[in-house]
């Protein structure tokens, strides 16, 4: 019995913690801003063993953390009192065991304008009209945006053409 606890024991001790959440950028926040953050975050995360994904869509940032449970509290502790972040809300705090953007230390997604968007971008049309719409009025459902552009890199991966998210969003990726 006590080595079948241990094992259980051990094995919640690895299980990572996920999280996701929405903020608003404040004024003056732009593209070279958010190219820095990203540089500065991945830099940050390798160190930390944390992987995760950050979107800007000009207003709001929503991002998701992944890694030992320590190391994303860590990081997230330092966001909640980042003067570039306002109206924080945490969306999603989970255990896994499975990392939605594995070797991503960061990865900046940052929306470009509607206007520019391209025929070829049709396939994402479903996702960019949430993309457009403040995510804090999406509540819990802005989260499923992380989740399904996991899988749309997932597939993108596969198929060796991860450069096509570059049709929709400008791409950071240190």
């Amino acid at each position: 019995m006590m080595i079948v606890l241990s094992l259980v024991y051990r094995h919640l001790e690895a299980r990572m913690l996920r999280l996701i959440y929405t903020s608003v950028q404040t004024p003056g926040f732009d593209r070279a801003s958010f190219e820095r953050l990203c540089n500065q975050a991945a830099q940050k995360n390798r160190e930390l063993g944390v992987q995760g994904l950050l979107l800007n869509n000009g207003v709001e940032f929503m991002q998701c953390l992944e890694g030992s449970r320590e190391s994303v509290a860590a990081i997230y502790r330092k966001i909640v009192i980042d003067s570039r972040h306002s109206d924080i809300r945490l969306l999603v705090s989970e255990t896994t065991d499975e990392l939605l953007f594995k070797q991503w230390s960061m990865v900046g997604l940052a929306t470009k304008p509607q206007a520019v968007l391209s025929a070829e971008s049709i396939a994402y049309t479903l996702l960019d009209h949430r993309l457009y719409r403040p995510w804090k009025s999406l509540g819990i459902g802005a989260a499923d945006l992380i989740y399904e552009y996991a899988k749309v890199k997932a597939e993108l991966e596969k198929a060796g053409e991860i450069t096509l998210l570059s049709k929709v969003f400008d791409v950071y990726q240190p």
